[in-house]
C-alpha cells in the first residue's frame, strides 16, 4: 500500500504543477507520461519520492475534489463546503480555458454526454407533446375520471418519434450493422486462415512421404545393383577357378 501524502508533499506537488510550463505541456499531451516523470523527477529533489503513477493519479483525485466542491458551491449559495488545498487548486484551475489534451478530452465527453442527456429529455417532452389525441378530453388540464369500461387502447395512440430521436436510433441501427458484418469478415478471415494452415500442412505431410517413398526406392535400387555386382564377381571369380585348376590337371599328366 502506498505512503499517504503529506501536507508539506501536497504543497510541494501544486506548487511543481502550478508552473506555466507543466501546465501548458499537460495541456497539449495526449500521452503525459513524460511530464509526470519530469514532476516526480522534480519532487525527488526536494526530497519527496514519488513515481509518475502516483503523481498523476494525486493529481487526477485533487482535480475531481476540487471540480466537485466548486460545482457544489456555485449551486449552493449557503451551504459552501470548504477544502484546504481549494485556493491553490483554485489558483491553478480556476481561470485556465479548456485544455486540448486528455484532460479537455474527457471534459468535451463528459460535457456531449450531459448534451445528450438533455436531448432526450427534451425529446422525450416533444413526443408528448407531438402525440396526436383522439378527443380534447385526454387534456390532463381538462380530462374528466376515466370510465372502468373504457379499454386502455382507447384514450391512447401511438407515440411518434421526433426526427431528433429518429435519427439517433437510425445511427444506432446503422453502427450495429457495421459492427456485424466486421464481426462476419473476421470469422470468414479466421476460417480461411485456418484452411490455409491446414492445406500447408497437409502439403508438408506429403512432400515429406513422398521423399520418404523415393528415398526408400533409391535404397531398393542400390541394394540391388550391389546384389548384381557381387554375383557377377563371384561368377567370374568361379570361372577363373576353374581354369586354373584345368591347367594344373593338364600340368600334373605325364609326358
Amino acid at each position: 500500500m502506498a505512503e499517504s501524502w503529506s501536507v508539506d508533499e501536497v504543497q510541494t506537488f501544486l506548487s511543481l504543477v502550478g508552473e506555466e510550463r507543466i501546465q501548458r505541456e499537460l495541456d497539449g499531451a495526449t500521452r503525459n507520461e513524460k511530464v509526470f516523470q519530469e514532476v516526480a523527477q522534480l519532487l525527488a529533489a526536494h526530497g519527496y519520492h514519488r513515481t509518475y503513477k502516483q503523481c498523476r493519479d494525486k493529481l487526477k483525485k485533487l482535480k475531481s475534489d476540487y471540480r466537485t466542491i466548486k460545482d457544489h458551491n456555485g449551486r449552493s449559495g449557503a451551504n459552501r463546503r470548504t477544502w484546504k488545498w481549494f485556493d491553490q487548486m483554485d489558483a491553478i484551475y480556476g481561470s485556465r480555458p479548456a485544455s486540448n489534451g486528455r484532460e479537455g478530452a474527457l471534459d468535451s465527453a463528459t460535457s456531449l454526454l450531459d448534451n445528450t442527456i438533455e436531448d432526450d429529455a427534451l425529446s422525450t417532452i416533444d413526443t408528448l407533446a407531438l402525440s396526436p389525441c383522439s378527443d380534447a378530453s385526454t387534456v390532463i388540464a381538462a380530462s374528466p375520471p376515466a370510465r372502468p369500461s373504457t379499454p386502455a387502447t382507447s384514450s391512447r395512440t401511438p407515440e411518434r418519434l421526433v426526427p431528433g430521436k429518429r435519427k439517433r436510433s437510425m445511427l444506432h441501427q446503422e453502427h450495429l450493422a457495421v459492427l456485424r458484418e466486421m464481426q462476419v469478415a473476421d470469422i470468414q478471415q479466421q476460417e480461411l486462415n485456418r484452411a490455409q494452415r491446414e492445406l500447408h500442412l497437409q502439403m508438408a505431410i506429403d512432400e515429406a512421404r513422398q521423399a520418404r517413398e523415393q528415398e526408400a526406392a533409391l535404397r531398393t535400387e542400390e541394394n540391388a545393383q550391389t546384389a548384381a555386382f557381387n554375383q557377377a564377381f563371384l561368377n567370374v571369380m568361379g570361372i577363373l577357378v576353374q581354369a586354373m585348376s584345368g591347367r594344373q590337371e593338364q600340368n600334373s599328366l605325364p609326358d
